[in-house]
């Protein structure tokens, strides 16, 4: 097939690009100019075809999509240094640039699939994030915050209507936060997750720090000095952390089915589960390095209920947090791996 994929060159359109390459695909990136350092991320892959322009530009859009089989629209803004309304604009009208563009030109395409985000789950309301159960994909919450979280559930409320107005055949994946191993280590070497000096610097930054907190610096500074570098996080009630990410990878295997199966509707990618006090003692031992421990003001416990996305996807995840931890390993030593790294989001050259 010959696919178009917005966002090709962000983390996880060049490795969903490099997979779809090893099938068979032929791919048409759709590119950002604003992205300069990572544009040449894919020149050294055969059958890629890159063209420049902007989701809010109708006439670029229409042009990438013209002839292709299928699309991956993974293009948004993201952590990026634009207005509330330019997040609408590129994450919500650029969406619909896609749809009338399929209307228009590839009125039998065989699939769109859309990458929409965990966060359309959480609650514009709640402070941290506890859920008692798996989230399944019926949970979505009814407040989302701007700018990212809430454009981007207006871009999957507009690909699902368009699939059910106008027969689009469409699939959402909505990806739990995305590990990718080049971005996962501290400059000390430990995963950022479970980072003692995160914590330590956040601290540092309170101007007028209650006693608690007062005291929990000055514990540890200590650690610190005790050559401690990870921390086991507590929900206020004492419960450990939990929390499911995706390793880049099975983002991209995932994203890979729902073009192969003939399904629609939308899917959670997840399935790198972390519980912070049966797995950070671990890593600790294989990094060789302390840990000491916090009960944080907010909570965050939550995984996936992986049901639908396993029974009618078919998704596995193929790493978990160890996985992850040994291509990091090996990125940060210089060995070869099977990831294409993010590189500089938003860079000039």
């Amino acid at each position: 097939m010959k696919i178009l994929v917005t966002g090709s060159n962000g983390r996880i359109g060049a490795n969903l690009v490099k997979r779809l390459l090893d099938k068979g695909h032929s791919i048409r990136g759709f590119v950002y100019p604003g992205d300069a350092s990572r544009a040449h991320k894919l020149d050294g892959f055969d059958n890629v075809e890159l063209m420049e322009g902007d989701l809010r530009d109708y006439d670029a859009v229409e042009k990438a999509v013209d002839g292709v089989d299928a699309i991956y629209h993974l293009a948004a803004a993201f952590g990026s240094p634009h207005s509330n309304i330019e997040y609408l604009q590129i994450n919500g009208l650029g969406t619909v640039h896609i749809l009338e563009a399929i209307r228009a030109k590839v009125p039998e395409l065989h699939r769109l699939v859309y990458a929409c985000t965990e966060a359309i789950y959480w609650d514009l309301k709640a402070e941290g994030r506890l859920f008692e159960e798996p989230i399944s994909e019926d949970m979505v919450s009814k407040t989302h915050r701007m700018p990212y979280f809430l454009t981007k559930w207006i871009g999957e409320e507009l690909v699902m209507n368009y699939h059910i107005q106008y027969g689009i055949p469409s699939v959402v994946c909505r990806f739990a936060t995305v590990f990718e191993p080049s971005e996962f280590l501290t400059e000390e070497g430990v995963p950022k997750f479970c980072a003692l000096k995160s914590e330590l610097d956040r601290l540092r930054k309170v101007e007028d720090p209650s006693q608690e907190q007062r005291e929990t610096r000055e514990r540890f500074e200590q650690d610190w000095e005790d050559g401690k570098r990870l921390l086991i996080k507590r929900c206020p009630d004492g419960r450990s952390y939990k929390q499911e990410w995706c390793d880049v990878r099975d983002i991209a295997k995932g994203l890979a089915l729902s073009l192969e199966k003939d399904v629609g509707g939308a899917f959670t990618l997840g399935g790198l589960l972390v519980n912070w006090e049966d797995d950070v003692p671990k890593l600790a031992e294989r990094l060789d390095t302390g840990y000491s421990e916090v009960v944080m003001p907010t909570p965050n416990f939550f995984e996936f209920d992986r049901t639908r996305v396993r029974d009618i996807l078919g998704f596995e995840p193929d790493h978990d947090l160890w996985s992850t931890l040994e291509t990091a390993l090996a990125i940060r030593e210089g060995r070869e791996t099977d990831v294409i790294p993010t590189g500089i989001r938003y860079g000039n050259g």
